[in-house]
């Protein structure tokens, strides 16, 4: 709760409104969150592809994440997310889009983390530690205020998506009972 609590404390609204816009206004949107950060992406990116159908979570595994990155351009946006311990490959992955002229968007703990210092504009959501394993509470509270805000932009459009989403999901089977 605390870390919730601070990060809506410290969240800069300017910031937070231009990421909404970038989203918007970007050709393509790559989301990359590797190790304990790849739920995060995946959420993020789950949401924002019901939204918007250029968007492209990068992953580990059996591509090279350069590889899957490699047509990111200055029309484009990048959402890297970073907790501590940092990733390596995240920031690396971070400076080649940025040198590729992509827009960077850093989610993170804080102003000083090294994805901060490659981003254009950054997003922090505390993060501290109570045991052994990262509180990524406060992170996914700010990607979902993020997703939300983008909906509520497109909120027309949205609903069209979730009425239509609603009866293939009936259709189908896909979920057991009623919302």
């Amino acid at each position: 709760m605390d870390n919730i609590r601070a990060t809506i404390e410290e969240i800069d609204a300017e910031v937070f409104q231009k990421v909404v816009n970038s989203i918007f206004d970007a050709k393509r949107i790559y989301i990359l969150g590797l190790r304990s950060s790849t739920t995060l992406a995946e959420y993020l990116g789950f949401y924002l592809n019901l939204i918007h159908d250029n968007v492209k979570v990068v992953t580990s595994g059996v591509s090279d994440i350069f590889e899957q990155m490699i047509r990111v351009g200055k029309e484009d946006l990048v959402i890297g997310i970073s907790f501590p311990r940092y990733s390596t490959n995240t920031l690396n992955a971070l400076k080649y889009t940025k040198d590729q002229g992509a827009l960077v968007v850093g989610i993170t703990d804080s102003q000083v983390s090294p994805i901060a210092s490659i981003a254009d504009y950054t997003l922090t959501a505390r993060s501290h530690m109570a045991t052994f394993v990262d509180s990524l509470v406060a992170p996914l509270s700010l990607i979902n205020a993020l997703v939300v805000a983008v909906g509520m932009r497109e909120k027309d459009e949205i609903t069209s998506t979730f009425d239509a989403l609603e009866k293939i999901w009936e259709k189908h089977n896909i979920y057991n009972g009623k919302k």
